[in-house]
């Protein structure tokens, strides 16, 4: 009975840090640049947009197309951020 309990206990414990690390993760922001750094995005752990800065330099010289692109660059950049932290978390997982 013992036994039980001390793995009972070991499973609650487990559990209970498996909850704070997902919280953490999911409290975690995720910063993408592209064109130099001159576009920003930031995304959440699920990869939702955040916020998003365009530097007035980049809207003057790029036209829609590479406008669009760099957009893009930054949002999968800190989208692979979240997805590589919350690879990283699973490990530490028990």
């Amino acid at each position: 009975m013992e036994e039980a309990m001390a793995r009972l206990e070991e499973l609650i414990a487990t559990a209970r840090r498996a909850e704070r690390a997902a919280a953490e993760w999911r409290a975690r922001r995720f910063t993408g640049r592209a064109d130099e750094g001159r576009v920003v995005a930031v995304t959440d752990a699920l990869g939702t947009l955040l916020d998003l800065r365009v530097h007035p330099l980049t809207r003057s010289r790029a036209d829609a197309r590479r406008l669009a692109d760099a957009i893009l660059a930054a949002i999968t950049a800190a989208e692979d951020q979240a997805e590589a932290a919350r690879t990283g978390l699973l490990p530490r997982l028990p």
